[in-house]
């Protein structure tokens, strides 16, 4: 095992919570949720749509780089 690296255990489950967050992710932007969002309400004046995308896309950006971060770093 090459310093730095973390043991093999780890990657392939890292490896699993990213393609389960992938596969969340597709399943929060498939047409029938986006359809669920679609309508006229608005919140502090952005569309629900707009705003449901938002929060899902920022939510992933958090989510995957919560698990990609190694463990002991900052």
């Amino acid at each position: 095992m090459k310093p730095g690296l973390p043991p093999p255990d780890t990657a392939q489950r890292r490896g699993q919570r990213l393609l389960f967050v992938a596969g969340l992710f597709t399943l929060l932007l498939t047409y029938p949720l986006l359809a669920a969002f679609d309508h006229d309400g608005r919140v502090a004046g952005v569309p629900v749509l707009y705003l449901y995308v938002l929060v899902a896309w920022l939510l992933l950006i958090g989510l995957t780089g919560w698990l990609v971060r190694r463990p002991g770093e900052p």
